[in-house]
C-alpha cells in the first residue's frame, strides 16, 4: 500500500509498505478524509526546534475519518464509518487500528463535519477541566478552527460576555456565528485594554490561548481577573518560550493544560454534539483539497489567504 512520510520540512516522500494483515480483536480502516490541525502547519513548513525528522510514516495529520474494511471487532462491520482517535497518522492507504482508538460515526450530517469531532473532541477535553462557567465572562485569543471550536464551547457551557480576538476580519465574522458576543481586532486596536474595557477593568473570568506564540501566552496573562481561570491550549511554534510568572502568580488563577483526548468521554461527546447540530461545524470547513495537493494545503493554512479556517484533504 502507498502511505506518505514528512522527512523533511516541506518534504514527504511517498513510500510503498506492505499491506496490514488482521489481527485479532483489531480492525482496518481506510482513510478517507483528513483535516489540517493548527499544530501540524508549523511542524510542515519549517519545523520545530523539538520536532524530529524523518516523522512516523504517516504524521503529522492525526484528524482522520474513515470507512472500515475489514473487522475482528463485534462493534465494527465493513462499511462503518469510523474516526480515528489514536494519533497514529493518516497518511496511508490501510490502517490496522485498535477499535479502542476508534469512535463510530452516523450516516449523517456529512464525513467532513464528523471528521471536526477530533479537534472539538480535544477542545470537549479541555472543557471537561473548566471550573463552573454559567455566567462568566469569557475571551478567546486566537480564532483559527480550534479557537472557533473553544468560542463554541464556551458558548454552550453558558459563558457571556464571550470576546473572541483575532487579526482577520473574516474569522472574526464567523466568531459571532459560533458564539461571541463581543470581537477585538487585534491589528487594529489594544487587545488588552480592549478586554480591559469590556469587563470594567477587571479582566475575563476565563481566557483561552489558543494561537501558541510567546506574545499571545504573555498578554493572556493580563486579560484574566485576579482568581480567574486560564487555559493554555496553543501549541508553542518554538520551545522555550519568555513567560513572565510575576504576573501569572499575582493574577493567582487556575490553569487548565489540556493535551489530547479520551475516546469515551471527549471524542463520542464532540461527535454527538455535531451529529445533534449543537456545534454548527460546516462554515469552519472552508477548503478541500486532493492528498496530491499536500504542499499546498499546508502553505494556505499557514498563509491564511482567502479566508481560509479548516482544510479537509481528500485521500
Amino acid at each position: 500500500m502507498l502511505a506518505m512520510q514528512l522527512v523533511a520540512p516541506r518534504k514527504f516522500e511517498t513510500l510503498d509498505i506492505p499491506n496490514p494483515q488482521l489481527e485479532a480483536g483489531k480492525v482496518i480502516f481506510r482513510p478517507a478524509l483528513g483535516s489540517i490541525c493548527g499544530s501540524d502547519w508549523y511542524t510542515v513548513n519549517h519545523g520545530r526546534n523539538y520536532d524530529t525528522f524523518p516523522l512516523p510514516i504517516g504524521r503529522p495529520i492525526h484528524e482522520v475519518t474513515g470507512i472500515v474494511e475489514q473487522s475482528d471487532h463485534p462493534d465494527y462491520q465493513p462499511g462503518d464509518r469510523v474516526l480515528d482517535v489514536g494519533y497514529a497518522g493518516g497518511l496511508r492507504e490501510f490502517h490496522l487500528c485498535d477499535p479502542n482508538l476508534l469512535v463510530k460515526l452516523p450516516e449523517s450530517p456529512s464525513l467532513d463535519e464528523l471528521l471536526m469531532s477530533q479537534p472539538l473532541g480535544v477542545v470537549a477535553h479541555a472543557a471537561h477541566k473548566w471550573p463552573n462557567l454559567l455566567g462568566s465572562s469569557g475571551v478567546v485569543m486566537g480564532q483559527g478552527a480550534i479557537g472557533q471550536f473553544h468560542t463554541a464551547m464556551l458558548k454552550l457551557a453558558g459563558v457571556a460576555p464571550l470576546i473572541a480576538i483575532d487579526k482577520e476580519e473574516g474569522r472574526l465574522a464567523l466568531s459571532r456565528k459560533m458564539g461571541a458576543t463581543h470581537t477585538i481586532n487585534a491589528s487594529k486596536e489594544d487587545a488588552v485594554q480592549a478586554v480591559l474595557d469590556l469587563t470594567g477593568g477587571q479582566g475575563a473570568d476565563t481566557v483561552v490561548e489558543a494561537v501558541g506564540l510567546e506574545d499571545t501566552y504573555n498578554q493572556v496573562l493580563s486579560m484574566v481577573r485576579k482568581g480567574g481561570s486560564l487555559t493554555f491550549f496553543g501549541l508553542p511554534k518554538l520551545t522555550p518560550m519568555s513567560f513572565d510568572m510575576l504576573n501569572l502568580i499575582r493574577h493567582d488563577v487556575t490553569i487548565v493544560a489540556p493535551n489530547q483526548g479520551e475516546r469515551d468521554a471527549d471524542f463520542t461527546l464532540a461527535r454527538d454534539l455535531i451529529a445533534s447540530g449543537r456545534v454548527y461545524v460546516h462554515p469552519l470547513i472552508t477548503h478541500k483539497l486532493p492528498v496530491g495537493e499536500i504542499l499546498q494545503a499546508f502553505r494556505l493554512a499557514e498563509s491564511r489567504a482567502d479566508n481560509v479556517v479548516k482544510i479537509v484533504l481528500e485521500f
